[in-house]
């Protein structure tokens, strides 16, 4: 890798090469049965060069040297037909990293055996557990990546680690009623996935759902799940705690440093050490050493993210945030690994203090939601009602209001957390909400 930069270092001023390879096995459900099994592999190095502030990027799929070379040679070209960004000040400098985590190379080798085996328990448990249910749709995968990313300014650095999932999605049918696709998952840095009380779960929702209760419009508490939040603060409100749009100005929390924005309950960071992340980077996307940053705590905003590029036009540091687009070769600022602190008491224990209220599953329609003002409508399905501190059955609403009222609404976390592997990934409990405005259907 050092002979070529040597190489690129004749071309440009300051040149980065990011070289990814990855396996992923997979296999899906539909129907009750395994529908596919697959194993993909393969390398992809990027090429960032920059020549008299004008930007060349080239991708290419391989980590063979020669094709490395040749991409570099496509990238200068590049960078000769793009136009000078003037506010350009230079790639990363290397910095101080964590020491790597030790890695699960069990994922590594994994085969499409091992996930259809669990897929096929999993099947056969929804069925014994709930014979009027179907196990409408289903995936397991395990991935794992290598990253090594190198710069001209002396930035070297190597990860690697992989993750395991399984979901199952069931969809009952009884004297009559079909329930909605109601699903529950599992998500770790290992192969010892909760197949059981994932199908647990979801049979749970799904016998919840044969009871159809109407809505109505009301003011009353809420608790929505971690997929729930998943979806909504993933549209809604992250996208806020950018650097860049403080740059563009586009954010509602800019001047809002030190301010509450949100109900002392709520802290959230992003943190990819957490013990339960998925990913425990130890460098960003163009290998800026990555750490805890707080976004929100006990209620009170911290503060943004950053990658190289906005932080350097901004005047202040990298927070470590900036991601790697393997489709366009691109830097952009996001997230690792966000986390809702959790608190003390169980969802039970939640649901047993309510006399009406509801526990939301999901939600449709969040990415519509605007996060210049952190405005949103979503419908709440499946969401369940809960009467006389009991879930009596589902139901379907809409909630339509503004993401920092309701930040200011909330009033407990649970203490158990779940990892959500999908969108931005995120570690969240249930989180209850009072006095939410809901619109029956």
């Amino acid at each position: 890798m050092e002979d070529l930069i040597r190489f690129g270092e004749k071309l440009f001023d300051e040149l980065e090469i990011a070289v990814y390879r990855s396996r992923n096995v997979s296999a899906s459900v539909e129907l009750n049965e395994i529908s596919m099994a697959s194993t993909r592999s393969g390398a992809v190095t990027v090429i960032r060069g920059i020549k008299d502030k004008r930007l060349g990027i080239a991708i290419v799929d391989s980590d063979e040297p020669e094709r490395i070379r040749e991409a570099i040679e496509q990238a200068a070209k590049m960078s000769k037909l793009n136009g000078r960004d003037e506010r350009w000040v230079s790639l990363p400098e290397p910095g101080k990293y964590r020491e790597r985590q030790r890695s699960n190379y069990e994922l590594k080798e994994a085969s499409p055996d091992i996930l259809v085996e669990k897929l096929l328990h999993g099947i056969k448990l929804a069925r014994e557990k709930d014979s009027n249910a179907v196990v409408a749709g289903g995936a397991g995968g395990v991935s794992w990546e290598e990253r090594h990313i190198i710069n001209s300014h002396g930035v070297d650095v190597f990860q690697e680690g992989g993750a395991a999932y399984v979901y199952f999605e069931l969809v009952g049918r009884k004297e009559g009623v079909v329930t909605p696709g109601i699903f529950d998952f599992d998500a770790r840095r290992d192969l010892n996935l909760d197949v059981e009380g994932t199908v647990e779960r979801a049979v749970q929702k799904v016998k919840w759902a044969y009871s159809v209760k109407a809505s109505r419009n009301e003011d009353v508490p809420v608790i929505l799940g971690p997929w729930a939040i998943a979806e909504l603060f993933s549209y809604a409100l992250l996208p806020a705690f950018s650097g860049e749009r403080v740059v563009k100005e586009t954010t509602p929390l800019a001047g809002k440093i030190g301010e509450k924005i949100a109900s002392d309950v709520l802290t959230i960071y992003d943190d990819p050490f957490h013990p339960l992340s998925l990913e425990p980077a130890i460098a960003d996307g163009e290998g800026v050493p990555t750490r805890k940053n707080v976004l929100i705590e006990e209620g009170t905003f911290r503060g943004f993210v950053w990658d190289n590029y906005w932080a350097r036009v901004y005047g202040t540091e990298s927070t470590g945030n900036g991601k790697r687009d393997l489709g366009s070769g691109g830097i952009n600022i996001g997230f690792h690994n966000v986390v809702i602190e959790n608190g003390k008491r169980s969802l039970e224990d939640l649901i047993a203090e309510i006399d009406r209220g509801y526990l939301v599953d999901g939600l449709q329609g969040a990415h519509s939601s605007n996060p210049d003002n952190g405005n949103f409508a979503v419908t709440a399905n499946p969401a369940f009602l809960i009467e006389d501190g009991e879930v009596k059955g589902a139901s379907v609403f809409l909630i339509a209001g503004n993401v920092y009222e309701l930040l200011k609404q909330a009033s407990e976390v649970t203490g158990e957390q779940v990892v959500i592997p999908f969108m931005t990934t995120m570690i969240a409990p249930h989180v209850k909400f009072e006095n939410v405005k809901i619109a029956g259907k």
